[in-house]
């Protein structure tokens, strides 16, 4: 069984999440070294801007030393209710001082294979300004789908094996397109955490968990990380 942790709230995962990143971003701060995390979408993700943006966080974490990242966006504009750095931005971005250089969104605006190729680039670039050029990023934050997709990872799609950082892609069910961070990208990460809650997604959770024989074809099976769960996700267990 992988690594696990269980709350009895969400909230309190959230917490512990932010305390976290600042115990780990202050430590590197006197290492003399710079911060740089991936970021999801989704409930979770809101809870744990909403932590860090609070002046516990805000005022202690020295942010221009963080360097953000998307595991995935889809092709909308910044503006969209739709968009995981939109999401971001109204509910963490505008209230941390942190430099625009810092913010290295996926442009979901602009055309998709062309922005896949540019953000490729854009961690590749990055990696010259860490001490450590092994990995990319200092923590990886994913979510989960309850038919066991991770970033825009989905079933029966190649993107799970691609040698490329980035892939655009099209959703199985609405047809649109997206651009993720591949396996490949995700896993040059000194830290991968699965953050889950709900009980909706307690049955996907226990057969990634456990690593059954029917989660091997899963997406999130292809990245090994620990989980972080609420009491409802870990139901199943």
């Amino acid at each position: 069984m992988q690594p696990v942790r269980l709350f009895s709230s969400p909230e309190l995962m959230a917490e512990e999440i932010a305390l976290e990143w600042q115990r780990l971003i202050l430590k590197i701060e006197k290492a003399g070294g710079i911060f740089s995390g991936v970021l999801s979408g989704g409930r979770t993700a809101s809870l744990i801007y909403r932590r860090l943006a609070d002046k516990d966080y805000a005022n202690t974490i020295p942010w221009h030393l963080v360097h953000l990242f998307w595991a995935d966006e889809r092709c909308v504009p910044p503006e969209s209710e739709e968009s995981n750095y939109g999401n971001c931005q109204r509910f963490l971005l505008d209230h941390i001082s942190i430099p625009q250089n810092n913010i290295h969104r996926i442009r979901g605006e602009e055309n998709p294979v062309d922005e896949s190729f540019r953000y490729s680039q854009e961690i590749k670039n990055h990696i010259l300004l860490r001490e450590d050029q092994i990995n990319f990023f200092d923590w990886v934050l994913l979510g989960v789908g309850s038919d066991g997709h991770t970033a825009s990872l989905f079933c029966d799609q190649d993107t799970v094996n691609s040698p490329n950082l980035c892939e655009t892609l099209r959703h199985p069910n609405t047809g649109k397109t997206r651009i993720t961070l591949t396996p490949l990208a995700i896993r040059k990460s000194h830290r991968i955490t699965y953050h889950v809650i709900g009980r909706e997604k307690s049955h996907i959770v226990s057969e990634l968990v456990s690593k059954s024989s029917r989660s091997e074809k899963l997406p999130a099976a292809c990245i090994t990380g620990e989980w972080y769960l609420d009491q409802d996700a870990a139901s199943r267990l």
